[in-house]
């Protein structure tokens, strides 16, 4: 029953996309307000400008990986590495590499960062140059702070904006979507036609206020999504959101025709800039839940013919706890409450055998949706 959880973020049809040339503006949605009724602050309010050699700074972003649950929702390829072969700061650069190599049962691996500030409204600029080669799909997005990548449900619902994606078998096409409950896949993403080259840097930047996100490529407008009118499922977008920079292998977006001959190939970030919205009245977050779950046993080690049960024993007042794995809330299979108990048939129908470990995690979940920081749980199988 837990294998049958699947489920996936994107159709790979891009004849479904609406694409135009570079020097056209597009305006998917309402018309949008006047640019003089929002500003910006004028020097940065957060972000990296990669002076410095090594790993990507810690204090600023965390580092993603493995692989997630059916490919990161996506049926990806890749395994995500903090090695510095995948990941690093040099020469004033962040340098994501995919490598085509075989690497904890992948064979392919490369790198993903998440910024660990997350920011409502504001205007993000980004100077990129972006890898060619069937199969690789560079990535900067914002996930809203509702999402969580261990419940694939959350998404869209939760919001998503990306500020750029690319197929590598494109190297002149920019691709410019967002994410909601209402508005989601293909069919809502513009494809905009460069007259450069995206090997070479280009600056990518949003503008994005509580009426309107507005994409431009090196200075021009691009696209204009305006708030519908449509409550949370038609605009999450006045939570607060991560930034995400990723280059992945492979698909439902890029398709699995995978040129291995492109690889090593490298996406360069030379900077990543914020700049915060300075004439509105920034809404309440949605704040998580400060407690975490303190989970009993963390890990257990069992036999292929056991059981094994584990308790959460400081759930908060007005609060469920919820417990998640394969990417899905397994409330659906009646695993809800403080404890749990994980059989040998569970095992068996989530594809869990001799020699692996079955990977979990709990959550508090308030009467109002907001969630805690979940913890993780693990069982081996010897």
């Amino acid at each position: 029953m837990i294998a049958d959880i699947q489920i996936s973020r994107l159709a790979s049809a891009e004849a479904d996309s609406k694409t135009v040339t570079w020097e056209n503006e597009i305006n998917t949605s309402d018309v949008s307000l006047p640019d003089d009724q929002y500003r910006f602050s004028k020097s940065i309010t957060w972000g990296d400008e990669f002076n410095y050699s090594g790993s990507p700074d810690p204090k600023k972003w965390n580092t993603s990986t493995g692989n997630g649950y059916y490919g990161w929702g996506n049926h990806e390829l890749e395994y995500f590495t903090e090695r510095p072969e995948n990941i690093k700061v040099e020469d004033g650069k962040l340098k994501i590499t995919a490598r085509s190599e075989s690497y904890k049962g992948f064979n392919y691996t490369s790198g993903k960062i998440i910024s660990k500030a997350k920011q409502r409204y504001g205007r993000y600029i980004i100077n990129a140059r972006m890898p060619s080669g069937a199969g690789l799909w560079p990535a900067i997005f914002g996930f809203g702070e509702r999402h969580k990548d261990y419940d694939m449900k959350t998404w869209p619902r939760c919001g998503e904006f990306d500020i750029v994606e690319i197929k590598g078998q494109n190297d002149r096409r920019v691709n410019y979507n967002v994410h909601t409950e209402n508005a989601s896949g293909v069919a809502n993403m513009v494809t905009v036609t460069t007259d450069v080259s995206l090997n070479q840097f280009n600056e990518y930047r949003i503008d994005w206020t509580p009426e309107y996100i507005k994409w431009y490529f090196n200075g021009k407008l691009m696209r204009t999504f305006s708030k519908n009118g449509k409550g949370y499922d038609g605009w999450p977008f006045d939570d607060r959101f991560d930034l995400n920079i990723c280059l992945n292998v492979g698909g439902d977006f890029v398709g699995n025709n995978i040129n291995s001959d492109a690889m090593p190939a490298t996406m360069e970030i030379e900077y990543v800039r914020y700049f915060a919205l300075t004439n509105t009245i920034t809404k309440n977050g949605y704040a998580t839940i400060p407690i975490q779950p303190v989970l009993s046993p963390v890990s257990a080690k069992i036999s292929p013919n056991q059981s094994q049960s584990f308790t959460v024993t400081n759930i908060p007042a007005n609060t469920s706890v919820h417990w998640y794995a394969l990417g899905g809330n397994l409330g659906v299979y009646g695993l809800k409450g403080p404890k749990i108990t994980v059989t040998p048939a569970m095992l068996k129908a989530g594809g869990i055998t001799s020699g692996q470990s079955f990977e979990f995690f709990v959550d508090f979940v308030g009467v109002d949706g907001r969630s805690s920081k979940a913890t993780r749980g693990a069982l081996s199988i010897k």
